[in-house]
């Protein structure tokens, strides 16, 4: 009997902290992209992107998804969808990876459609969503979930 109890008491312990290390972080809220001007120029050359920080998030992954008509002449009709992941850890303003913002540039929401080697600039409708991440040790897949609905961004 001591046994049975000392098995169901280690089960029970085994998996809280389980159930506690797969524990995912909970889709950002509050995303709000637009188009930015990064140089003062007066010409708009990022995709800039806030949301409301994720507790526990350590770094955050922005993925855009862009219809592109693939057809010549074109037909106005998608036919391929662009899927683009940009990460926190990417930035380049020197903030810190887990803050809860992004300046993505255009010149890199390109795509090399036809197969030449040289990747295009996209434009038109792209949906923007993101997702918190917290790849410590231990922590296992990051299947976290994606804000919603995706924010749309029409691109030049």
């Amino acid at each position: 009997m001591k046994r049975l109890i000392l098995i169901s008491l280690i089960a029970v312990v085994a998996l809280m902290f389980g159930t506690a290390a797969m524990a995912q972080l909970p889709a950002p809220t509050g995303l709000v992209c637009s188009l930015a001007d990064t140089d003062s120029d007066l010409v708009n050359d990022s995709v800039y992107c806030n949301w409301d920080d994720v507790t526990g998030a350590a770094k955050y992954s922005v993925d855009i998804e862009i219809p592109v008509d693939t057809t010549d002449p074109k037909d106005g009709i998608a036919d391929m969808v662009v899927e683009l992941s940009f990460g926190t850890s990417d930035r380049t303003d020197g903030a810190p990876i887990s803050q809860s913002d992004l300046y993505i540039p255009l010149t890199e929401i390109a795509y090399d459609i036809n197969g030449d080697g040289s990747a295009e600039q996209l434009s038109g409708g792209a949906d923007i969503k993101v997702k918190a991440l917290d790849p410590g040790k231990g922590k296992g897949s990051q299947n976290n979930p994606f804000s919603y609905p995706p924010v749309t961004v029409t691109l030049p």
